[in-house]
């Protein structure tokens, strides 16, 4: 569920005993809570696990009492948004070219579904996980207090 995403030693689990290298985020945020911390929840748990981050959130108004942020999203694991679909705050942005300024609006209109997509490079994965093996570092730790 997506206050799920609130607890990183999940995601942690996810990545340590069943090799995940993309992590799967559903969500249904309401407006206050997904503008305050929608983003960068994801952006963490991308940055923390060196995975890429696919998190498909409902959006619109539901009834008199419950509106859902939006912004279904693609992260990679270096944190970089690669595609936004938007919310109710208006329109998202993807990646257009190799540089992380080659952005553009996505289509949007706040009554049609949208879809985004993103290219997924296992290599890029790899290597950030080569020049930062956070993952080793992880299981050669000993935390006490």
């Amino acid at each position: 569920t997506c206050y799920d995403v609130r607890f990183p030693e999940m995601y942690v689990e996810l990545v340590q005993r069943g090799g995940a290298e993309i992590l799967l985020v559903p969500s249904a945020f309401t407006v206050p809570t997904g503008r305050a911390h929608w983003h960068t929840l994801l952006r963490a748990r991308a940055i923390e696990n060196q995975c890429y981050v696919l998190a498909a959130a409902q959006f619109g108004k539901h009834n008199e009492r419950r509106e859902s942020y939006g912004h279904s999203i693609a992260i990679n694991p270096w944190g970089d948004i690669l595609a936004d679909a938007g919310g109710c705050d208006g329109p998202g942005t993807t990646v257009t070219g190799n540089n992380d300024d080659d952005r553009e609006e996505v289509e949007w209109n706040e009554k049609t579904p949208s879809i985004i997509t993103c290219d997924i490079d296992l290599d890029f994965l790899q290597t950030i996980r080569e020049r930062m093996p956070i993952q080793q570092h992880r299981d050669d730790s000993n935390f006490t207090f």
